[in-house]
């Protein structure tokens, strides 16, 4: 049998629920003036994307975590577009991962822009073709920064306040709301 020291185990709970176990941590870390580091970046990469790649090593170079670091700085004190756009530029590193990131560091000014929330909510960014909106094509991969900072963040804030819950808590509950209405229908046509 395998032996496993104490920090081992751990770890091993932070890598699987990092949203609980680690992310307060990281944003502590920013509200501190401290910097994330390789291991905290791609723990938010494998918690927004559900895997890890061998090419996220690029994402995590020194010459990239000084670019992340710069734009978490960055969207801390000012709105977040220049921020936005900058993650953008790493490598591995798209507007989903961008607002996860940002998300992380500043749960009170950020959410996760996230397919499925677009689904629950109908939601296009204005200059979707109209051809995408009739077919219900939902994707973060057509949104621009611009977009998410002057629709879909108002969008997600307007619901939080009506609801009287944070952003991360109506992100989740939005899109648990589009898992379960999968499921519904799941069961529907068995």
């Amino acid at each position: 049998m395998k032996k496993y020291s104490r920090n081992d185990l751990e770890k091993g709970l932070d890598c699987y629920n990092p949203e609980a176990r680690v992310f307060p941590n990281i944003a502590a870390k920013i509200n501190n003036k401290q910097r994330v580091d390789a291991w905290d970046v791609l723990l938010i990469l494998k918690w927004k994307l559900s895997r890890l790649k061998d090419s996220n090593s690029v994402t995590v170079a020194d010459r990239n975590m000084d670019v992340i670091n710069d734009a978490i700085r960055d969207a801390g004190e000012n709105d977040g577009k220049d921020a936005l756009s900058a993650l953008m530029t790493v490598p591995g590193i798209g507007l989903a991962v961008a607002t996860s990131i940002l998300t992380v560091c500043y749960p009170a000014k950020f959410t996760i822009i996230d397919q499925r929330v677009l689904e629950e909510l109908n939601l296009f960014p204005s200059k979707l073709s109209a051809i995408k909106q009739e077919n219900g094509i939902y994707s973060a991969d057509d949104w621009t920064a611009d977009d998410y900072l002057n629709e879909y963040l108002p969008k997600i804030k307007e619901y939080s306040k009506a609801l009287a819950c944070d952003l991360r808590t109506i992100d989740r509950v939005l899109w648990g709301l589009s898992v379960n209405r999968r499921i519904e229908k799941l069961i529907e046509n068995s």
